[in-house]
């Protein structure tokens, strides 16, 4: 058999080859550094199911809606293309075998055989792979992201729902106070001992209170499906008992915290991996462009007894351009992450020290009326039970400063309800997984619904003795 390449001609061609059987190990460990972000950012995730049924905490509904949210399966799947663009970035296009055979009109016969592989696949391969590798990491935090605005949003909704719930009770005790109102107001009214329009006023209330009642349970449900939704939970076995926290303690140090969240914000470190991977894509496009399709080979060539082996170089003469729009075009990417960066920066400090200022004068209203209000509001039945039992006072003014003081828990729900949701808000902008641990819980045990051993409304006997 004859041989038609020489050993060194023969291994100027198979070094590519070899290079491009050594491919890069696909990455792996996408999800647990995904994770380590998110330590840092102060939420654990467990890699492990957990058991939701009957009570649900707020952790419990985190780690829930994490383990079987249906978005997750998404963007870990967006990692793992990641992953294997990292090691299609390592593979080296197949080599080009060229094959001929001509009659010659003198007589006999040339044969060509040839053999080339890209010298840009194989000249550019590093930066293919380190341009992957960044791509990878822009991934890695995406994923992080992702996870992190999955678990705000399920914290959200959580509170919304114990808002919603501590607010149908309330609202609950206030319907049967102006129900017992009502139905007083019948009896006076069949006696004679009440004049039609203090009647109709309380009738008035009483369909009011039912009314806002019904619109209470209908945001209750709501509530209810949004953290379903996020929960993503085969079964419905489950229930929040838990009663809304109060503002946590303690003085907010505005430097200190805006400082951390300039230096580790989700945002921030996505800008710095996109411009990372844009450096790569601009350094690998500027050797691109005078590589494009040129190729390295070797050709043997056999007319007769004839016969000629060598080396071949080809590449395209860059006659009209040489990529220009497209190192244009990414230098005003470059330009716009920077835009995007120092706006981040410059935006930052401001919309966080707005929002802890916000927050300040929602806990001050909270404390005031935590301290102040629903203490005089108490104060005032108990005042009105006496001068009751002293025939000072009717019963329908009872009932109406009973009402009173309701409403006044119910505000304070809903006003802890505003203060979670901007609490969120002011995780968002921290960059935190998590939102601020709060202090003891709203306890509205301590009301005394007027229903609360299922009385039946009696009659005012001392009305017009007042």
């Amino acid at each position: 058999m004859k041989r038609l390449m020489r050993p060194g001609a023969l291994a100027l061609v198979l070094v590519p080859l070899l290079l491009s059987g050594c491919a890069t190990k696909a990455p792996q460990d996408g999800d647990e550094r995904a994770r380590e972000l998110l330590s840092q950012r102060g939420l654990a995730v467990s890699e492990t199911s957990i058991e939701i049924n009957g009570e649900l905490s707020r952790q419990q509904a985190v780690q829930a809606a994490l383990l079987h949210h249906p978005s997750i399966r998404s963007e870990y799947a967006r990692l793992q293309i990641a992953s294997a663009d990292v090691v299609r970035a390592s593979e080296l296009l197949n080599p080009t075998l060229s094959l001929s055979w001509l009659d010659l009109s003198s007589g006999g016969s040339e044969f060509n055989v040839g053999l080339s592989q890209s010298l840009a696949g194989v000249m550019l391969r590093p930066a293919r792979r380190r341009m992957a590798a960044a791509e990878y990491e822009l991934a890695v935090l995406t994923l992080a992201q992702s996870l992190q605005s999955l678990a705000l949003a399920t914290e959200k909704a959580w509170y919304q729902l114990a808002a919603a719930q501590q607010r149908v009770q309330l609202q609950q005790w206030a319907s049967n106070t102006a129900l017992w109102g009502e139905q007083l107001a019948q009896r006076f009214a069949a006696a004679g001992n009440i004049a039609p329009l203090q009647q109709a006023q309380l009738s008035r209330r009483a369909a009011e209170a039912e009314l806002a009642l019904l619109q209470a349970k209908r945001e209750r449900d709501q509530a209810r499906t949004e953290l379903a939704l996020w929960l993503a939970l085969p079964h419905d076995h489950w229930h929040i008992s838990a009663a809304l926290p109060l503002p946590p303690q303690g003085d907010t140090d505005i430097d200190s915290i805006t400082a951390n969240a300039l230096q580790q914000h989700p945002q921030l470190q996505q800008i710095g991996a996109r411009q990372a991977r844009l450096q790569q894509q601009l350094g690998s496009k500027k050797r691109q462009r005078w590589l494009d399709d040129a190729e390295l080979g070797i050709e043997h060539e056999r007319s007769g007894n004839e016969r000629a082996s060598g080396p071949t170089f080809r590449f395209r003469l860059p006659f009209w351009h040489r990529s220009r729009g497209t190192l244009q075009a990414l230098a005003a990417q470059q330009e716009l992450l920077a835009a995007e960066e120092a706006a981040l920066r410059q935006q930052l400090p401001i919309q966080i020290q707005r929002q802890l200022t916000l927050l300040d004068q929602l806990k001050a209203a909270i404390d005031s009326r935590q301290q102040r209000l629903i203490p005089a509001l108490a104060a005032q039945v108990d005042a009105r039970q006496k001068r009751v039992n002293f025939m000072f006072d009717g019963v329908f003014d009872l009932l109406e400063s009973k009402s009173d003081e309701l409403y006044g828990w119910i505000d304070q729900v809903d006003a802890l309800a505003e203060y979670w949701h901007q609490e969120a808000k002011l995780a968002e902008l921290l960059g935190h997984a998590t939102l601020r641990a709060g202090g003891a819980a709203l306890d509205i045990s301590t009301v005394t619904p007027s229903n609360q051993k299922g009385a039946e409304p009696e009659d005012d006997t001392h009305r017009g003795h007042h």
